[in-house]
């Protein structure tokens, strides 16, 4: 299985008084323009899932239906799951894919670092800390099986790239 993981775009700035509850903090209108920069680079260089996760919280919602704008997917196929959220335990990631394994490519869309811990969780590194997951960066994990620590990180690509891609 191919696994897609992408952090959410730049959001607003985390403010009580105007978002409570962090969950409902959006992209801010540059995030939203860069992600759709990010999403036109994954289409250029061949991404392609059967199915996108997100952790459901405003901000991830946003920048998943940048990515089915740019794909020509209805957003109604967006699939929200808690394993994504800030905090949840890598292996609840892993027991998402292990109950699709009949997808063969899968885009998982949430935030830092969260992200970071789950690709090396896949991976089977100590550590998912140094991991530059920048704002819109994507990271490719192949699993040839779905068990911990038998991921293949086969590339990290940070925002900036992605959004220079023509």
């Amino acid at each position: 299985m191919e696994v897609y993981l992408l952090r959410h775009g730049v959001a607003q700035e985390r403010d009580p008084k105007k978002y409570p509850d962090d969950r409902l903090r959006p992209l801010t209108l540059e995030g939203t323009e860069r992600m759709r920069e990010v999403a036109r680079g994954m289409l250029k260089i061949g991404v392609e899932f059967d199915a996108i996760f997100d952790s459901g919280y405003t901000r991830a919602r946003q920048t998943s239906e940048v990515v089915t704008d740019a794909y020509r997917i209805d957003s109604r196929d967006i699939t929200t799951v808690a394993a994504l959220e800030p905090g949840h335990d890598p292996s609840e990631a892993l027991a998402l894919l292990q109950e699709n394994n009949e997808l063969r490519r899968v885009l998982l869309v949430g935030h830092q670092p969260h992200l970071s811990a789950t690709v090396a969780y896949l991976a089977g590194l100590r550590s998912g800390d140094n991991m530059d997951f920048k704002k819109g960066a994507l990271c490719r994990v192949d699993m040839e099986t779905l068990k911990r620590g038998t991921g293949v990180i086969v590339w990290l690509l940070p925002p900036k790239v992605l959004r220079k891609i023509r």
